[in-house]
């Protein structure tokens, strides 16, 4: 992750009686629970977090009767955030808990419950401003509840599951951000930050507007200001004064669902436009159409959005010998 978000609005933890007053099951028996969440924490080198939590005086909560679920990034997880980002926030005990009950729910979930969600759910958390998604892939082409390929966390891959006295603990690859699923986190603020012009211009000509989160989820690849700039002297400006063209355009730059890269396979994809699109997942990264993402699974709250380095023209609009996708 190259930068984390400070989240402004602060949403302190609950009263420890009040998370532990939620009528869920859990194997808790008091004196004799010995692998409560905080020592499992300890006991699989999850030193980072377990510290942070003693440090936000969450330990004793997470040690009570519950049940909890911890989705737990590793170590190295948070060594990737800005060292500066990290310092205000370890400086700021009340930002620390946000974000840290961003990874807490108040009741336990098995893995047999996440195994059984189709697509994509919705969980609250403790932090209590925004939930955190769930997605759950299986091998392309596989039916409803077969085996689970890859689970992710707001697009943090699951790496392992680890149960405790009081709950589960669920390591992920990824500090969560709070901010992400929050209402005003919609596409066109990420077109803000990371300053997609170009992008922003097209949704504002073809009449895009943010839509009802939990209507059409969508993953938009989107091209950088500069591969807009690459594109041949004229081609831009036909697209800009095409409404129904550069509707199918920017539509074959955008699939239906939550597709975060951990979930991408290699092969053909069908676009909203209609068109397909081949992509290509290797270890040294993910292709859409040809052009490479550069910057993946920026999560809000319509979806999914990868920036990548190229623009993808229709083939019906533009043959082989005038594609600038590579």
């Amino acid at each position: 992750m190259n930068t984390f978000v400070i989240v402004v609005s602060i949403v302190l933890l609950a009263a420890g009686s009040t998370l532990g007053s939620t009528q869920y099951s859990s194997s808790y028996t008091g004196n004799t629970c010995r692998d409560t969440i905080p020592a499992v924490l300890k006991k699989n080198g999850l030193t980072q977090l377990l510290d942070l939590v003693t440090k936000a005086g969450l330990a004793d909560t997470l040690s009570g009767p519950g049940p909890f679920t911890v989705f737990a990034p590793t170590d190295e997880a948070f060594a990737s955030i800005d060292p500066k980002t990290l310092k205000i926030i370890l400086e700021d005990v009340n930002l620390l808990k946000d974000i840290l009950t961003y990874h807490v729910v108040a009741f336990e979930i098995p893995p047999s419950f996440l195994s059984a969600i189709q697509l994509v759910y919705l969980l609250p958390t403790v932090q209590g401003s925004a939930p955190v998604r769930i997605n759950v892939y299986r091998e392309k082409g596989a039916i409803t509840f077969d085996p689970v390929k890859t689970v992710t966390v707001n697009g943090a891959l699951v790496l392992r599951k680890l149960k405790a006295c009081n709950g589960y603990v669920y390591v992920i690859d990824k500090v969560l951000n709070p901010k992400d699923l929050m209402p005003e986190n919609d596409e066109l603020e990420i077109f803000r930050q990371y300053g997609l012009t170009t992008v922003k211009k097209i949704f504002d000509i073809v009449g895009f507007t943010p839509v009802n989160i939990f209507y059409r989820p969508e993953t938009i690849f989107a091209p950088t200001d500069a591969a807009f700039a690459a594109l041949p002297a004229g081609v831009l400006d036909e697209l800009l004064a095409d409404k129904k063209r550069l509707y199918t355009f920017i539509n074959t730059h955008i699939l239906s669902g939550n597709q975060y890269s951990r979930g991408l396979e290699c092969g053909p994809v069908l676009a909203t436009s209609g068109f397909t699109v081949e992509v290509k997942v290797t270890p040294g990264g993910v292709t859409y159409g040809g052009a490479n993402v550069v910057i993946a699974d920026i999560t809000n709250v319509q979806g999914v959005i990868h920036i990548i380095d190229a623009v993808i023209l229709p083939d019906t609009e533009y043959p082989a010998d005038k594609k600038y996708s590579y």
